[in-house]
């Protein structure tokens, strides 16, 4: 999954008006985050994916591209 597919992603899954220049944003920055939004967003990837995601480790990154980079290990 690119970082291009993964903003796609977050933003059609969330619906959150979110570019590319949303993935280095930490979540304080982010429109509307919460965890909520974590939870659905692991479901997506690991839907979209195949992969399972590890979120305990997930719950301390504080942006999109560190999820990202956790997501592309996962792969």
């Amino acid at each position: 999954m690119t970082k291009e597919e993964f903003i796609h992603l977050v933003r059609d899954e969330l619906d959150l008006p979110l570019g590319i220049d949303d993935l280095d944003a930490d979540f304080d920055h982010v429109v509307s985050w919460d965890s909520m939004h974590m939870i659905r967003l692991v479901a997506a990837v690991e839907r979209e994916t195949g992969s399972r995601v590890p979120v305990g480790k997930l719950l301390a990154d504080r942006s999109l591209s560190a999820i990202y980079a956790r997501v592309a290990e996962a792969a």
